[in-house]
């Protein structure tokens, strides 16, 4: 689905990423830095995008919506981002989708370091609604993150954003009820003009859940993997934090 994730002259190729990349250009952002937030593993199940079904929901996950919350363990919301389009979430199988989304910074562990630049940013997104088919829209979702973009308004140039592997099925604690799978993507910069300079390839996770009313989405960027290259965070703790959000995201319609 559509993922966003996003310094001064010396900056400014950081600068060009992190517009790509989604939310507002805050400027209190750039201080911030990886390797906070959540490190719970998450339980793998079964690899696949086929090994989970809806048949493995509960009932009772009926009639929730989703609100934003302010903060997901380390991480502060900075702005709204880039809310999609309810039509999107009527094309995964949400009826009367309605959409949400937030921004969120960690905060910095080396924030004066140039080659550090900025700091972990998580994004969130989500849909609430009526779901037939759980397991199908959660697929669909992940299958269309490279189709997007980063910033949820289309492929940026010289960027192409692919899957690594197959999306797997977790179960982190103190998530239940629902589906919840989690991806590996590759942002590899294509080797014309139009590639952003002074940027690097990278890669880094996306965990999203669905049940009979939600569909939520979570990605976790450090951002100066954007000009120095990098595998991200691990996808267990991408995990945690999206069960967090499952856990303070939805409230009883």
């Amino acid at each position: 689905m559509r993922f966003r994730i996003r310094f001064a002259a010396a900056l400014v190729p950081l600068l060009v990423v992190a517009t790509a990349c989604g939310g507002s250009e805050d400027e209190k952002d750039d201080t911030k830095a990886s390797g906070a937030g959540s490190t719970a593993d998450a339980t793998p199940g079964a690899s696949g995008g086929g090994s989970a079904s809806s048949g493995d929901i509960a009932a009772g996950t009926k009639g929730y919506k989703l609100v934003v919350p302010e903060s997901v363990d380390a991480y502060t919301k900075s702005s709204s981002g880039t809310t999609p389009d309810e039509k999107e979430g009527e094309g995964l199988g949400v009826s009367n989708a309605r959409a949400v989304s937030g921004v969120y910074n960690a905060p910095g562990t080396d924030p004066g370091s140039p080659g550090k630049i900025g700091g972990t940013r998580l994004t969130f997104e989500g849909f609430h609604g009526e779901i037939a088919d759980p397991a199908k829209a959660l697929d669909q979702y992940l299958a269309d993150v490279g189709n997007k973009g980063l910033k949820g308004t289309g492929k940026p140039p010289g960027m192409e954003i692919q899957p690594v592997a197959s999306a797997r099925t977790v179960e982190p604690a103190g998530f239940e009820g629902a589906l919840m799978k989690c991806q590996d993507m590759q942002v590899t910069l294509n080797k014309g003009e139009a590639a952003p300079k002074g940027v690097a390839d990278f890669r880094f996770p996306v965990c999203a859940w669905a049940d009979y009313s939600t569909l939520g989405g979570a990605n976790v960027v450090v951002l100066a993997d954007m000009t120095i290259g990098g595998n991200g965070v691990s996808q267990g703790e991408v995990a945690a934090l999206t069960a967090k959000l499952y856990n303070t995201a939805r409230q009883k319609a």
